[in-house]
């Protein structure tokens, strides 16, 4: 199961989840057999990943306009960026939809998404519907920062057609340029 060196790590750095597949894996050898062990072990780390992974994290952020160039500021919509962290996917669509029902009413709004390495179709559907949503009460749409895998799911969910080819950036700045050039101010 694991070498006397493996062992001292994982209690000398108390990685609970670690300790805890050690003890499980080595409880079912003692009451079963190896194999019978090691599939356990198997399933019991892809239930912590899973628990781990569908944790996803949204901070919302106002653009202020007082720190734009020359005079931006009043051309500036009510804009904000909204961070999202994390995989999007059939664990997490819940956590997202709860967190984005938090965000402030702007009437643009860029998802910057460079912490969402994936997504799964059912984070598509969620992204999809909210972006509908958001569309459907006037509010502007725009990304920064999405990975190629997510991309993908954009393209064939349909989110790209939605919100429009000109709709993705690479950097939020990119962006609330983009922004403010839409609004006609000189930047």
């Amino acid at each position: 199961m694991n070498d006397w060196e493996g062992i001292r790590y994982l209690l000398g750095h108390r990685f609970k989840s670690g300790i805890s597949q050690f003890f499980i894996t080595m409880v079912a050898t003692v009451v079963a057999d190896l194999t019978v062990a090691i599939l356990v072990g198997i399933v019991y780390s892809a239930i912590l990943y899973i628990a781990k992974a569908s944790h996803i994290n949204v901070s919302f952020s106002h653009i202020d306009a007082s720190r734009l160039p020359g005079e931006s500021a009043a051309a500036m919509p009510n804009a904000g960026v909204a961070y999202v962290t994390g995989s999007l996917f059939f664990g997490a669509v819940d956590e997202f939809n709860r967190l984005m029902e938090q965000m402030p009413a702007y009437d643009q709004v860029i998802f910057s998404l460079r912490g969402m390495p994936t997504m799964d179709v059912s984070g598509a559907q969620a992204m999809m519907e909210l972006c509908a949503k958001l569309k459907e009460r006037g509010c502007g749409v725009a990304f920064c920062g999405v990975a190629p895998e997510v991309r993908v799911y954009f393209d064939r969910a349909g989110i790209t057609e939605l919100v429009g080819e000109e709709a993705f950036f690479w950097s939020a700045d990119q962006a609330i340029f983009a922004l403010l050039e839409q609004q006609g101010a000189a930047v």
